[in-house]
This record gives structure tokens, sequence and C-alpha cells, in this order.
């Protein structure tokens, strides 16, 4: 088993790196400065590093400290929810759970019923991921991304989510005006994006409908609201097997074709690695998997 140092140096440098001071280290802490400079002698000591650059009475965490400062943080909080559990079992049912906004809208809202049904006893934090993040903040326990690319899979676990695949959605009262039987009549019709760069529809109307492109556009900032002005009948929108899925089973959106294209980019369940021990990660992971997975 690995040596450590003392946890109580390691505890002092936490709050030291986090003042980037050692009075207001003390003060929080409850010594002297001449004890909090000890601990951290002593742990540059241990280390072999030096942990903060001293500027006459200010002090500058390094980069080694920086890095070290990020672990322990996570530890720390790890080791409060233990310590919570121990005390009131239910406390540590508290998830942070990052989602994308067009997923947490369209998909997961309509399913929370059944998520505390099964586990009463969780308390969700909902958050929104940005679209581009390709890992959870530091205080998320769990986070649906979307990419092209793999998170580290040595610090994160990562669950792939089925692939996407992308196809035309309108209203109803839309479709059944007559004036969407080829996707060459797009043309007509106003083009709902959810990107501001419009790649999805250019790359859908490029294999299924040559050089033909709208005169009318409107773009939102993800695919919910996209699709809500779709079933509004405000235009066509660019639907997927995720985010239209309900709105296609309740009947408020339709598919005028049945051509589709695989999305480049696909959604994942991601968390620490660490964080797997945590029976509320646990239970919201196996739930994920009922719903998205079998």
């Amino acid at each position: 088993m690995r040596r450590l140092p003392s946890l109580a140096a390691l505890r002092t440098f936490e709050c030291a790196a986090r003042h980037a001071h050692f009075g207001r280290a003390a003060a929080e802490l409850c010594v002297t400065d001449s004890a909090v400079s000890h601990q951290i002698r002593q742990l540059e000591e241990q280390l072999g590093v030096s942990l903060f650059v001293r500027e006459g009475r200010q002090i500058r965490p390094t980069l080694a400290a920086g890095r070290l400062m990020q672990s322990l943080q996570q530890a720390f909080e790890l080791i409060g929810d233990a310590c919570d559990e121990l005390r009131d079992p239910s406390s540590l049912a508290v998830l942070r759970l990052a989602v994308t906004a067009e997923l947490a809208q369209k998909w997961l809202m309509s399913r929370l019923t059944d998520f505390y049904a099964r586990y009463p006893h969780i308390t969700l934090h909902l958050y929104e991921q940005p679209i581009d993040a390709t890992a959870p903040g530091e205080d998320i326990d769990l986070a649906i991304t979307y990419g092209t690319g793999p998170v580290d899979s040595t610090a994160y676990f990562v669950r792939p989510l089925p692939a996407l695949q992308f196809f035309p959605v309108c209203s109803p009262g839309l479709f059944n005006q007559g004036t969407l039987k080829t996707p060459k009549d797009l043309v007509r019709h106003c083009l709902l994006h959810d990107d501001q760069d419009g790649k999805t529809w250019t790359a859908w109307l490029t294999s299924h409908a040559g050089d033909q492109r709208p005169d009318r556009q409107l773009y939102f900032a993800h695919a919910g609201l996209a699709l809500e002005a779709a079933a509004q009948g405000q235009g066509v929108a660019m639907g997927d097997n995720l985010t239209a899925q309900e709105d296609l089973l309740s009947g408020r959106l339709v598919r005028p074709f049945t051509s589709s294209m695989t999305a480049l980019g696909q959604y994942a369940l991601v968390c620490e690695r660490v964080r797997l021990e945590r029976p509320a990660v646990a239970q919201m992971l196996e739930w994920f998997n009922d719903q998205l997975l079998d």
C-alpha cells in the first residue's frame, strides 16, 4: 500500500491553495499562521516539489499545486459524502446530473416520474450540460455529453448511447397540406435549425435533395426549441430518434419522409470513475441503461 502524506497536511494545503493565503487558511482551520507554514513545508519535503511561490507576504500556487488541489477537492468531497451517509443514509442520495438542454427538455422530463418511482430516496439536481462540453463539470456526478470524440477513459467512465439517426419532422397540419411529397419540396418551406452553422440540414439536403436550398431559415439554440417550433407549424425541423421520439409517439410531429442520416456525433453517459462507488450514481446509471440501452 502506498504511503500517503498525513491527511492534516493535505487538508491544510488544500485550504491554503484555495485561499492563496496562509493567514486566511489559518483562520479557517483555527490554527496559527506558523502551523500552516510548517505543514506546507513538511508536505513539500515529502513530495519533493514546491507547492507555492512566495512573493513577500503573498503566495501563489505552482502548477503542481493546482493539479494536487483539484484532486484533493474531489477526494474530500467523496470523503464528506461517505461520512454523511454514515450519519444519515438518506443524505447521500443527492445526485447532480448535467444534461444537454434538448435532451432534458424532449426526453428526460417525461421520464422523471418513473425515475422517482424507482428511487424515491434520491434528490436530483439538474444542470445544463453545454453541447460542446466533453466531460462533467467539477461538481457534477454524472453528465450526458454530445460529441464526435471519446472522453479520456482512464479518468472517466464512458457509456455511449444509441447512435443517432437524423430525419426531417413537421407538424401533422403542415404535412396534411400535401406540399411535402419529396425532399425537394423542402425548398418551399422554412427550415428550422438547431445549430448556428446549419451543417446538419446541409448534410441531409446534400444527400437527399441535391442542390435544393430553401429561402426561409430559422435558427435556434438547441434542438428542443426547433422541435417545439416544428410542432407549432413554424416549419420543418431536423429530428432524431432520441429528442423527437416523444413527439412522434404522441402525434405532435410526423416524419414526411422515411429517409434518415446517421449523425457524426453521439450522446454518452460520462462520470469520473471515482464517483462510480456512490450508490446514487450507480442507480442512475442502471436507470439510464433500462431507459436507453435495452
